[in-house]
């Protein structure tokens, strides 16, 4: 998925689960900064005796660390691929493929409504709500690099009408592929780099074969996937809420049944990523999903917003430092990481 179902979508969600805009602000921020979290520089403070110790989230599709194993289960594994655990999965490599709604993905929501209401709680929900949403994009794909990752070029096939939209979509997917040419990921795919960004754009219906896995056609269509993860994230938000005094008011939730055709024609809606986050600002801005505040019109994503630079880091005290969104999120990734690799995984039986 991307910045208009990470962030605006997971806003709106959020609204209409009765969270306030506070709180879902921190979470829809949190959930699209597991793409933006990039950097591994320790960040030393004022005093010279502290720092934050970054956790590291996502990397760019050039960077060499996506071929390093060890980075591949920190970062790809944990908060892209979560392994879906099949249990009718005959090796360790099936075991470890995504799958939608998965056991591990309803574990890493227990997790986080289990510390929500610890002081980094909305900005664990977040990044929940990022890798459980991918689990509907990313799912039949592995977080490793394996030949299991592999798809027929040939088969891949977007369903499309609008000569606009065909030309945008293949004109990305070139882009895609001449950043990935030569490297490491090219010659053994990690995650969906076989079929570029085809599960992460809404409205396609698409099809395509894998190369070294059963060759049947699979045939996809985003919509539906994205539109069941929108109403399982909206149940997540609601319980979110409950026994969660301050971060809004259940009673201000709105029914799922009174919102889903409403998120059905956004999702459904053709267009690039800057049109699709045009409709769901839209539907907010109408009342379509919830009643909306002034502030919930003005909602925009900005992922400096949460940058500490060398600047302000000589500025702030210890006191100051455990205010910052990004000494928050850091924690937040910390616990939950920890807990994939030291608890969920092995609780699975796929890592000893």
């Amino acid at each position: 998925m991307q910045l208009d179902m990470h962030f605006y979508g997971v806003y709106a969600l959020c609204r209409a689960a009765g969270i306030n805009e506070k709180t879902a602000e921190i979470i829809a921020h949190s959930s699209q900064y597991v793409d933006d979290a990039l950097g591994d520089d320790t960040l030393v403070f004022q005093d010279g005796k502290t720092a934050i110790l970054p956790t590291m989230t996502s990397h760019k599709p050039l960077d060499y660390k996506n071929v390093i194993e060890e980075d591949q289960w920190r970062v790809w594994v944990c908060f892209h691929f979560l392994p879906g655990n099949d249990l009718k999965a005959k090796t360790f490599f099936q075991r470890m493929v995504c799958t939608m709604n998965s056991v591990p993905a309803g574990g890493i929501k227990k997790f986080a409504l289990k510390n929500k209401n610890e002081d980094f709680s909305p900005y664990l929900c977040g990044i929940v709500a990022h890798v459980y949403a991918d689990t509907f994009a990313h799912y039949g794909f592995i977080g490793l690099s394996t030949e299991m990752n592999r798809v027929i070029a040939s088969s891949i096939n977007p369903d499309i009408k609008s000569k606009n939209i065909v030309k945008y979509v293949y004109k990305k997917m070139g882009n895609f592929f001449d950043k990935v040419k030569g490297t490491g990921a090219e010659i053994i795919p990690m995650g969906h780099g076989a079929v570029a960004t085809l599960p992460d754009r809404p409205f396609l219906k698409w099809e395509y074969q894998y190369e070294k896995r059963n060759r049947k056609k699979i045939k996809r269509t985003n919509w539906k996937d994205f539109l069941l993860a929108s109403q399982l994230l909206h149940q997540y938000f609601k319980d979110f809420l409950k026994d969660n005094p301050g971060k809004g008011n259940s009673n201000n939730s709105v029914e799922w049944n009174t919102i889903s055709g409403e998120i059905e024609k956004i999702l459904k809606k053709a267009g690039s990523k800057e049109n699709r986050i045009e409709q769901w600002k839209k539907a907010i801005n109408s009342n379509s999903l919830f009643t909306a505040s002034e502030k919930d019109k003005k909602i925009k994503y900005n992922e400096k917003d949460w940058h500490l630079s060398e600047k302000l880091r000589k500025k702030m005290s210890e006191k100051e430092i455990k205010n910052q969104h990004l000494y928050h999120f850091y924690k937040a990734a910390w616990r939950y990481r920890n807990y994939v690799i030291h608890e969920l995984l092995p609780q699975a039986g796929i890592i000893k």
